[in-house]
C-alpha cells in the first residue's frame, strides 16, 4: 500500500496545498507537556516492570515449594521379557513345591493304615 497521492486529482491537491502554511493554535494550546507525558509513560513502564518482577518471584517460590514437596520413589529395574518369564516360572515352581511339601507334612503326621 503506497503512501501519498494516488491519482492526478490527489497530486494536484497536494501541489496546491503544500506551499500553504497552516498555524493551528487550538492544537498547540491543547497539547500535553511532552515532559509530563514522558514522566507518566516512565511511571507506567516502572509499574509494569515491577509487576513482572513480582510475578517471576512468585513463580520461583511456587516452583521451589512444589519441588520441596515432591517425594521420589525408587523405580523397579526394567526387566526383559525373558527375565520376567523366568521369574514367573520360578514362582510357579516354588508354589508347587510349597504345596507338595505341605501335603508331604500332612501325610507324615497322619498314621498310615496297616495291611494285616
Amino acid at each position: 500500500m503506497a503512501v501519498g497521492a494516488q491519482d492526478k486529482l490527489d497530486k494536484a491537491l497536494v501541489k496546491k496545498y503544500q506551499t500553504l502554511k497552516v498555524d493551528n493554535a487550538v492544537i498547540q494550546s491543547s497539547m500535553i507537556d511532552p515532559n509530563k507525558m514522558l514522566g507518566v509513560m516512565n511511571d507506567y513502564a516502572n509499574a509494569h516492570m515491577e509487576a513482572f518482577r513480582i510475578q517471576n518471584a512468585l513463580k520461583d517460590i511456587c516452583q521451589k515449594a512444589i519441588s520441596m514437596n515432591i517425594q521420589y520413589t525408587k523405580m523397579k529395574s526394567v526387566k526383559s521379557k525373558k527375565e520376567r518369564m523366568a521369574e514367573a516360572a520360578r514362582k510357579v515352581v516354588a508354589a508347587q513345591m510349597a504345596k507338595k511339601n505341605a501335603l508331604a507334612q500332612k501325610l507324615a503326621k497322619e498314621p498310615r493304615p496297616s495291611f494285616a
